[in-house]
């Protein structure tokens, strides 16, 4: 029950924040907030990562909606319930499910934080990717923290 409550309360920060960004600034707009360091831009994202894979709607809508059905699945099994893994099966669930929602609607993802340093500029990316690259940093750390038990 954890996994789905924090799921959904990652769906609506990461909605919520996308609706503020999309709804008071114009897309390509930024706003320094660390100079040299941090800026928030509004950007369209029409694929993954990096923009690889772009215009590819439905095989992301399709893939978002296999994985988040697969890890609804999972939450019935007790190890889903177990350590790390709640928590990193409702992050992965609301980051999902917040890229799906944006692809479903306009194709495209909201991406907002841009990151850039000496020269070099990070893609831009969103709330639902934070949760996405935490819950699974927590999955591995679980896997990990798992494997020392049993070998102890």
């Amino acid at each position: 029950m954890l996994s789905i409550i924090l799921g959904i309360l990652v769906l609506l920060l990461d909605q919520g924040t996308k609706w503020l960004v999309s709804t008071r600034m114009a897309e390509f707009q930024e706003y320094p907030v660390i100079h040299g360091l941090f800026s928030m831009q509004f950007v369209r994202n029409p694929g993954a990562a990096f923009g690889m894979l772009a215009h590819q709607r439905w095989l992301f809508v399709t893939v978002s909606l296999v994985a988040i059905g697969g890890m609804l699945w999972f939450t019935r099994h007790p190890d889903a319930r177990r350590g790390l893994v709640p928590w990193a099966l409702g992050l992965l669930m609301g980051g999902a499910a917040g890229n799906l929602v944006d692809r479903v609607l306009y194709g495209k993802v909201v991406d907002f934080f841009l990151f850039y340093w000496k020269g070099h500029v990070f893609p831009n990316f969103n709330v639902a990717d934070i949760a996405i690259n935490v819950g699974v940093g927590l999955f591995l750390l679980h896997l990990l923290l798992e494997g020392r038990e049993k070998a102890a």
